[in-house]
C-alpha cells in the first residue's frame, strides 16, 4: 500500500515535472534564446543539403547536452559572462565562416561541437535557475534537452519555411544565404564588443 501510494506520488510529480522542464527548453529558444536562435541559423544557411545541415545539429545537440550535464553535476563550471562572450564569439565564427565555403568542410564539424559545448554551458545557467529535488533531477535534466531539441527543430522549419521559394534557385547562397550569414555575424560581433565591456566594466 505504502509503495502504490509512492509510486503515485512519483508519476504525478513528473507529469508536472516533464512539461515544465519541456516548456523551459522550447521557452530558452523560442522566443528567449535569440543568441542561439542565430546560433542555428548560422547552421542552416551554410549548405541546401539536409544531410549536412542534420550532422552540424546533431554534434551541436551532443555537444549540448553534454556540458549542459557535466555543469549541473558540478563537474565543470564557467562564469557567465565568460560563457555568453564564447558563445556570442561562435555566432560570429559559424556565420563569418558561411561566407567563404558552401559546403561542410573537414574542420566545420570540430568547430560545430567545440561552440555546442560552449553553449551547453549556457543553458545549464537557464536549468539551474529552477530547483528540483534529487529524485526529479534526471527527468527534468531529459525534458529540458527534449525542449531545446524541439525549439531548434522549430528554428530550421520556420527558416525552411521562409526560404523555401528560393531553396533551389541559382541565388539562393548569393542573394538570400550569404547576405543573412553577414547579418548574423554582424550582430555577433557586437555582442562580443558588448559582453566584452560589461565583463571589464
Amino acid at each position: 500500500m505504502i509503495r502504490s501510494c509512492l509510486a503515485l506520488l512519483a508519476a504525478a510529480s513528473l507529469s508536472i515535472i516533464v512539461p515544465k522542464f519541456v516548456g523551459l527548453g522550447v521557452a530558452h529558444i523560442l522566443p528567449g534564446g535569440l543568441d542561439h536562435i542565430l546560433f542555428i541559423l548560422g547552421l542552416f544557411f551554410l549548405t541546401r543539403q539536409f544531410e549536412a545541415l542534420l550532422l552540424q545539429i546533431t554534434l551541436f545537440t551532443m555537444a549540448h547536452s553534454l556540458t549542459l550535464a557535466l555543469s549541473l553535476y558540478g563537474v565543470v563550471d564557467a562564469s557567465t559572462s565568460l560563457v555568453e562572450i564564447a558563445i556570442a564569439l561562435s555566432i560570429a565564427f559559424v556565420a563569418v565562416d558561411n561566407l567563404y565555403q558552401s559546403r561542410l568542410h573537414r574542420w566545420r564539424p570540430l568547430m560545430v561541437f567545440g561552440s555546442g559545448l560552449i553553449h551547453g554551458l549556457g543553458f545549464a545557467h537557464t536549468f539551474s535557475d529552477h530547483r528540483v529535488s534529487a529524485e526529479e533531477f534526471l527527468p527534468a535534466l531529459f525534458s529540458f534537452n527534449v525542449g531545446i531539441e524541439l525549439g531548434q527543430l522549430a528554428v530550421v522549419s520556420l527558416a525552411f519555411a521562409s526560404v523555401a521559394f528560393w531553396w533551389r534557385s541559382q541565388c539562393y547562397m548569393r542573394r538570400i544565404a550569404r547576405p543573412a550569414s553577414a547579418m548574423i555575424a554582424v550582430v555577433g560581433l557586437i555582442w562580443v564588443i558588448e559582453r566584452v565591456q560589461l565583463a571589464i566594466g
